[in-house]
């Protein structure tokens, strides 16, 4: 976090909200169920199999092996393609599922979309990689929180003042894009899955024609 500008910063508190807004809908529409927060789904898996509910654990595990595609997939694309179009053909990847997530939900079938949503939501932590590794966390927001706290007493104690708040704003991206897609699924249904879509799209637009020095490519 310390070495992204704040143009890289910007992009990936936009996309840490929209995995809010995706599984705040999912959350919703399916019950309990998360499709880009694998601890949440893992504890319920856990839980429901102590209680011998194996719906519900299956359902959690389906969830669970498609994120891990997900990610599998954004992985490969990224050793796939020029390091300096990495960052853009993941989230064209992530753009186009989504764009799958949609058209199923308003023409098809809900539980269907939101399995495709969660294979995006994996894909999305491939757009910041860096030697191999994650270096922004966009889905899941427990460590940023650890680091963010860590951050905070390294001030306190005359470290680098602000560090920690580039990690709380990934955070707070996340719960107003999860606030949101909650109040927009409200009126809208599965139809609120065209909201990420478009913003992904226009995102990757962005990525793609914005000079490479502005936008450097992380990998």
């Amino acid at each position: 976090m310390r070495t992204i500008n704040r143009r890289e910063l910007a992009l990936a508190a936009a996309l840490s909200a929209v995995a809010g807004y995706v599984d705040a809908v999912a959350f919703v529409h399916l019950g309990g169920y998360f499709v880009s927060f694998m601890s949440g789904n893992t504890t319920q898996m856990s839980a429901s199999l102590v209680d011998t509910l194996t719906g519900p654990a299956l359902k959690c595990l389906s969830i669970i092996l498609l994120f891990v595609a997900g990610v599998m997939a954004g992985t490969v694309m990224r050793r796939l393609t020029p390091a300096a179009h990495g960052r853009s053909s993941v989230m064209m990847s992530v753009s186009v599922t989504l764009g799958v997530a949609a058209f199923s939900g308003s023409l098809w079938s809900g539980y269907t979309a939101l399995m495709v949503a969660a294979v995006a939501m994996g894909m999305l932590n491939s757009v910041f990689e860096k030697s191999g590794e994650v270096s922004v966390g966009l889905t899941y927001m427990t460590g940023t929180l650890v680091k963010a706290a860590q951050r905070l007493v390294d001030a306190a104690f005359g470290g680098e003042r602000w560090v920690w708040a580039r990690h709380l704003l990934l955070w707070l991206a996340m719960a107003v894009g999860a606030l949101i897609g909650a109040a927009v699924y409200r009126g809208m249904d599965l139809g609120s899955l065209w909201l990420p879509f478009v913003t992904v799209t226009s995102l990757t637009a962005l990525v793609v024609f914005v000079p490479a020095g502005q936008m450097k490519a992380q990998r």
